[in-house]
């Protein structure tokens, strides 16, 4: 909690500005290897759909790495045992997109305002799964320090999309 606080606040800050060219494929194989474990203990199935040849950002990578950890992490949170999360990677135009997509418990719209504030957690989620309420946070701050977008879609059953759009 400590470590994400004192995150937030740099970032927050504009003191965290390293760049250089990063390649987003790289970083979603990263994730996926170190979250390895417990796509397996759920026996979640992971699609990936990569374009080819996508543009390398200007980014910083450790930052970028955190926002794939946190979105990609929550996807497998809040999935149940043998459920499918999609992930692609593709490029449009000047941008390239990420969309991760669960068949978790969605988000209510009265909740889908405010996911991205410090400390709110959806009040369809039990206590029984842990979370501080500051990744997705944490993810929109990272986001827009990059001049970028991001914004879910969710149904209440059915599951949610997380979008981000990187210049």
């Amino acid at each position: 909690l400590v470590n994400e606080l004192l995150d937030l606040g740099s970032i927050e800050a504009g003191i965290d500005t390293h760049r250089e060219f990063v390649q987003l494929e790289g970083i979603l194989r990263y994730t996926l290897d170190m979250l390895h474990g417990q796509i397996k203990s759920k026996r979640l199935k992971i699609q990936t759909e990569i374009a080819p040849k996508l543009p390398a950002l200007r980014a910083n990578p450790m930052r970028l790495r955190q926002v794939f950890d946190n979105v990609i992490g929550n996807a497998i949170k809040y999935s149940n045992a043998n459920a499918e999360i999609q992930i692609s990677l593709r490029a449009e135009g000047e941008q390239v997109i990420l969309q991760v997509t669960d068949q978790g418990p969605g988000i209510p719209p009265d909740d889908q305002p405010h996911i991205f504030d410090k400390f709110y957690r959806g009040k369809n989620i039990g206590s029984n799964i842990a979370g501080s309420g500051l990744g997705l946070a944490i993810v929109k701050n990272i986001v827009e320090s990059h001049q970028g977008r991001i914004w879910v879609e969710s149904a209440l059953d059915k599951g949610s999309s997380f979008f981000i759009v990187l210049p």
